[in-house]
């Protein structure tokens, strides 16, 4: 890739980064359409988020997406939000508009697109594990989907105590909220239609771990996601198949978010057959 003066640069802020395949997908669309841009991982240290969001102004950086832990913690930082990011209160994508800081969330349509990719459409319940900034996007967009009701299960019951209450303030749809053990997941599943995991329980290069080791209370017409994707099928979603149910990786997710980024910052329309298969073949199963 050639770097001219031309160049503009778009980022991703995390930390850690080490799991990321996000440079190698989007510079490859970079390539592979010619456009001046080339897109670099920060690593950014908790206490250094700060002067790095400052950065995107003083650097004149197009854009960054936020990944774990800054998900929520970046808003404060931001001048502006779009709507479905004001709503969840989740931010995964920083757009730099002459000096002023927009925040944007492309996590929820991404696991939208995913979902419809397979031929799924929500409704009913849905239970997911974890509550953090992905949770909440995925389950946002997921109450404007049709789904009638959630239920957060979460190591933290306070925090998913508080994302239970957001959903049900902002959507009007019933939720239910727990500690995130056997016990409580398998009561909760027993009428779940679709289950999703969205904690990086699982993630690489931790992918002997499951967020549930059993997963016989389940549905059998429930759909199961993961919205991890390095590995493309997690040990979660491994038991879930073993037991005849139809999985979902986070593959879709990770490359519609992606894409629905790159238009946003620069307005291209990516090719997302392309994009799917460079993160393919990058990812170590």
């Amino acid at each position: 890739m050639l770097i001219t003066a031309q160049t503009r640069v778009i980022g991703l802020y995390g930390y850690p980064l080490g799991h990321t395949l996000s440079p190698l997908m989007h510079n490859a669309v970079f390539h592979n359409m010619h456009l001046p841009y080339v897109y670099l991982p920060f690593e950014i240290c908790p206490h250094n988020l700060a002067s790095a969001v400052d950065a995107i102004k003083s650097l004149n950086i197009l854009g960054v997406n936020v990944t774990i832990p800054f998900k929520e913690e970046v808003i404060k930082y931001l001048d502006d939000l779009s709507a479905e990011a004001r709503a969840c209160k989740a931010v995964n994508l920083i757009k730099n508009e002459e000096g002023k800081l927009i925040g944007y969330n492309t996590d929820g349509e991404g696991f939208l697109s995913s979902l419809r990719e397979e031929g799924v459409n929500p409704a009913g319940k849905a239970l997911l594990i974890g509550a953090g900034g992905a949770a909440r996007a995925v389950s946002y967009a997921l109450a404007k989907a049709g789904v009638e009701e959630i239920c957060f299960l979460d190591l933290e019951a306070d925090r998913a105590e508080k994302l239970a209450a957001f959903i049900e303030e902002e959507t009007g749809i019933k939720a239910e909220a727990g500690v995130m053990n056997e016990n409580f997941f398998n009561e909760q599943a027993a009428d779940a239609g679709i289950i999703v995991n969205c904690s990086p329980a699982g993630m690489y290069p931790h992918i002997g771990v499951s967020p549930v080791e059993n997963l016989d209370s389940i549905l059998p017409e429930a759909v199961v996601c993961d919205i991890i994707y390095n590995p493309l099928k997690t040990l979660f979603l491994r038991k879930a198949e073993a037991n005849g149910h139809k999985i979902i990786n986070g593959l879709g997710m990770f490359v519609h978010q992606g894409a629905l980024s790159l238009k946003i910052l620069t307005g291209i329309d990516p090719p997302v057959k392309m994009m799917r298969e460079v993160v393919i073949s990058h990812i170590k199963e």
